[in-house]
This record gives structure tokens, C-alpha cells and sequence, in this order.
């Protein structure tokens, strides 16, 4: 008579580690700044289709005739890129860190101490950040490396027609002719409001501006913060916009197309000792994102449209 075998695959409760995924999800996107910055989109998890619409004169003399004007509707498809963060560390590493003298004595202790794994998500999460930074602005598929993840907002303008202003080595002594440069240059129809707008610049574009406008106001120097506008408009510093780069558009243009939803369940970590006895964590987050641009003809771009 044949014998059976039951195996017990149950994996040990604290083999799994998982940390706070909303707090997690929400410092890799940045969506600190991203909201106020860019349009959002949420729960993106294929190809979709976003409304557009565009209008001719409206306003017309008065008439017993119906003499509307044209409006263009249209819709933008975009798609998201299935992305993954993944890595791993060793206990005996962690043993010979600044961590060590916060675990129990011995080589076979737990090594999850509390301020270590909060400081492991911190940074896993803000490390990812830079580099998805990279990519939407960066990002080319046709490229190599990190920036051949997806196709960042560049990119997208290189195959449009946004306004393009000539560009040169930003320094402190030019800055505020080259911002000016890039307002001169811009459809009236989007400067009837200014404050809606943004300027995006790369950070020594901003650099230089701080230089240079706290030289013609010294109390910036020690005392007070400089606000970073121009024009009433706000200039925002970009970590992933290439050197000597000046965007100025509606922020509604630039859209962001995120999962979110599906994304927090995705969150894991594993403490492999409890499994295939390896001495290390393991952790993964898989998530979605898109970069697309609208209403290319408002956007005024100082720089090159590709990944430097």
C-alpha cells in the first residue's frame, strides 16, 4: 500500500515584513509635489484614452442665426510601464554596520530591527524616486540603462510641435534674460493668466536664479527665503530635467499616468532565512507609470527634447 506525505508549505508569519505601502507608493511617485505639478492620473492599468477638446472664437455679435464656431475634440491614448523594484540584503553585512550593536547577541538573532527596516523603505523608496525622476523627463525605450524603462516627457515633445526657444549654457549671469527669453516666446492665449503656469527648470537653472536674484537683494543671503518666481509665475526645480533646460506650460499639459491602486498589494518583503534559510531580505515592489504630454502648441521648450 503506497504511503502519502503531507508537506506543511505554511511560511513562518515573520518571514513576511511588510512596511506602510500608501506611505511607500507615495514617496516613490512624489506625490508630495506631483499633484500640484502635473496631471495626475490614477488607477491607469492598460492603454486608455483621455479627453481633449479645443475651441475657436466663441463670442460672436448677436443673431437670429446659428453660426457656431468649430471645437475639436479629441483623445489622447496613453499606457503605462510595468516596472519593478527588487534587492536584496545580507544579515552578516547588517552585523558589521552601525546596526549592530542594536541586535541581540549572535549571528542566528533576528536582524528586522524596527529603525533599520524604517530606514531600509525610507531609502529604497527615495532611491527609486531619483531614478524614476530620470526617466520622466529622461526616459527613452530606444536608449540604454535606467532610462530605457519607459518614454519620458521629452521625448513625447520630440515627436510634437511645442514652441522652441534657442538654448545656451545657463549661467548666473544670463539666467534671468534666458527665463526671459522663454516668456517672450509664449502664446498669449496661456500668459492671460500667468499664475496658472509653471516654469520647469533643471536645478542649475535654478541654482543660477537664486545666485543671481539674491545678489540684487542681499537680504536673501541671510535672513528671509527666496521664493522662486519670475513674473508671478513659479519656478519649479526639476531633478530629472537635463542641464540648461526651461519648460514653461499649463501643468495640466504634462500628464501622469500612475496604477496606484493595483500597486500597494504588490509590496513585499521576505526574510529568506525563515524559507530557503539564505541570511538575507528580499524586497520587491512592482508599479505603473506613463508620461505624456497635451496641447503640445503651449508648451514652450528651452533645451533639447531627448535624453541627454
Amino acid at each position: 500500500m503506497a504511503k502519502k506525505y503531507k508537506f506543511d508549505l505554511t511560511v513562518d508569519a515573520t518571514a513576511l515584513l511588510q512596511a506602510n505601502p500608501v506611505e511607500f507608493y507615495a514617496r516613490l511617485y512624489g506625490m508630495d509635489s506631483a499633484a500640484g505639478n502635473f496631471r495626475v492620473l490614477a488607477g491607469i492599468k492598460n492603454a486608455t484614452k483621455i479627453a481633449n477638446v479645443l475651441f475657436d472664437t466663441l463670442i460672436q455679435d448677436a443673431d437670429c442665426a446659428f453660426t457656431p464656431t468649430d471645437s475639436t475634440v479629441s483623445a489622447l491614448t496613453v499606457d503605462v510601464c510595468p516596472l519593478s523594484i527588487q534587492t536584496s540584503v545580507c544579515q552578516y553585512q547588517l552585523e558589521q554596520s552601525w546596526l549592530a550593536d542594536q541586535m541581540a547577541k549572535g549571528s542566528n538573532s533576528d536582524f528586522t530591527v524596527a529603525s533599520f527596516m524604517s530606514y531600509f523603505w525610507e531609502q529604497m523608496a527615495s532611491k527609486a524616486h531619483e531614478e524614476l525622476a530620470l526617466i520622466m523627463w529622461q526616459g527613452d525605450t530606444g536608449g540604454a540603462g535606467v532610462l530605457a524603462r519607459c518614454d519620458g516627457w521629452l521625448k513625447r515633445l520630440c515627436g510634437l510641435a511645442p514652441i522652441r526657444v534657442a538654448n545656451t549654457t545657463v549661467t548666473v549671469a544670463n539666467v534671468i534674460d534666458e527665463i526671459g527669453s522663454v516668456i517672450e516666446a509664449a502664446p498669449s492665449e496661456i500668459m492671460a493668466n500667468p499664475s496658472k503656469l509653471k516654469l520647469f527648470v533643471s536645478q542649475n537653472v535654478a541654482t543660477s536664479y537664486r545666485i543671481a536674484t539674491a545678489s540684487a537683494n542681499t537680504i536673501n543671503y541671510t535672513t528671509e527665503a527666496l521664493g522662486l518666481r519670475f513674473l508671478d509665475i513659479e519656478i519649479v526645480p526639476q531633478y530629472g530635467l537635463p542641464a540648461d533646460t526651461i519648460i514653461l506650460t499649463d501643468p495640466n499639459n504634462f500628464v501622469y499616468c500612475v496604477d496606484a491602486d493595483g500597486d500597494l498589494d504588490s509590496l513585499q518583503v521576505v526574510d529568506f532565512s525563515k524559507t530557503t534559510l539564505d541570511r538575507t531580505i528580499g524586497a520587491r515592489a512592482d508599479f505603473k507609470v506613463g508620461f505624456y504630454v497635451t496641447n503640445d502648441t503651449q508648451v514652450v521648450l528651452y533645451g533639447d527634447c531627448v535624453a541627454s
